[in-house]
């Protein structure tokens, strides 16, 4: 059973809405383009890490994707969890490209790629600190756990993993995503001893849920001051389209929408914050009147408090942020 699914990451939304906003010759659009771009190619890896899990008989698993759960005063993160009355399962998913040589006896993974050398935390490591920290974190609320086996999975196809020093840690718990289940098999039938009752499975599921926090990006760096304000045509992606009686008019394409400024919203929350007066969305959709944006909200899902000059809105439970 999937009680998980993996969304896209935020950092992926929000990462395009800034450089949607980031005019064309800005001294950071590499640096953010940077960052959506390894985003996006690790969400690609973790989507066909979840083609092949899929595959596997889900009878006896429960199968959670993408979990970030706090501890003392951090958070911890599980790219995919698998549980069982017996066992429990973190997988670790890495992205990367190029030869990869696993040294766990230095706690260090090399990765060579287009003649240069980079060394890396060793991934194994990096997941059994996860699974340790999960289970002390199931012991503050007073379940039992049954035996941990974390495993990494490299889900750049294109990657070559070596192991030199024949670890049988490496060769155990390191795999490429189409051989998820010849790695998790072994360790099923191995571990047949139930430790978990049903009902405590359950509960563990339904608690790592509740105490899932996704993860945002640190936005207070941002240049606010350069980022464009308007709204974009949906045709051309020329920002700054003029509301035109009721829809938008593109100046530079001529397309006309009647909803364009629903996009632009949502770039607002995501970028300035949750909350937003009749003035601040005013200035940033490039409207006058008051009367006018106020009805044009009042037809969205916002969420509302405060009469008059003081009214705030924040997103509605239908007007989703992160899809």
């Amino acid at each position: 059973m999937i009680a998980k699914n993996r969304l896209i990451p935020r950092e992926i939304i929000i990462y395009e809405a800034i450089l949607k906003r980031l005019p064309l010759n800005h001294p950071r659009k590499a640096e953010f383009e940077n960052k959506l771009s390894l985003k996006r190619a690790g969400y690609k890896g973790e989507k066909e890490l979840d083609y092949h899990i899929s595959q596997i008989d889900h009878s006896k698993l429960t199968i959670l994707h993408d979990l970030r759960i706090p501890y003392n005063d951090t958070h911890f993160q599980i790219d995919t969890l698998l549980i069982s009355n017996s066992l429990i399962i973190p997988v670790d998913s890495k992205y990367y490209a190029g030869t990869l040589e696993f040294y766990p006896e230095f706690n260090q993974m090399i990765q060579y790629l287009n003649g240069n050398e980079k060394v890396y935390p060793d991934p194994i490591l990096q997941t059994k600190i996860q699974a340790r920290q999960l289970k002390a974190f199931l012991k503050s609320h007073q379940f039992s756990s049954p035996p941990f086996e974390p495993l990494v999975a490299i889900t750049n196809s294109q990657a070559l993993i070596k192991n030199p020093t024949q670890s049988n840690e490496v060769s155990q718990r390191v795999f490429k995503s189409p051989g998820i289940f010849y790695k998790i098999v072994p360790y099923l039938e191995k571990y047949q001893k139930e430790i978990l009752t049903d009902p405590d499975l359950k509960k563990i599921v339904k608690l790592l849920l509740r105490k899932h926090t996704p993860y945002l990006p640190n936005l207070k760096e941002l240049p606010y001051s350069e980022l464009q304000k308007g709204v974009e045509c949906p045709a051309c992606h020329a920002i700054g389209m003029e509301r035109l009686h009721s829809q938008w008019g593109c100046r530079k394409c001529g397309f006309t929408s009647k909803d364009a400024h629903v996009a632009a919203l949502k770039d607002y929350f995501l970028l300035y914050g949750h909350s937003a007066t009749n003035s601040q969305l005013r200035d940033f959709l490039g409207i006058s009147s008051i009367h006018q944006t106020r009805r044009m909200l009042s037809k969205l899902d916002l969420n509302t408090s405060g009469e008059l000059k003081g009214r705030t809105y924040t997103p509605g439970k239908t007007f989703s942020l992160w899809d």
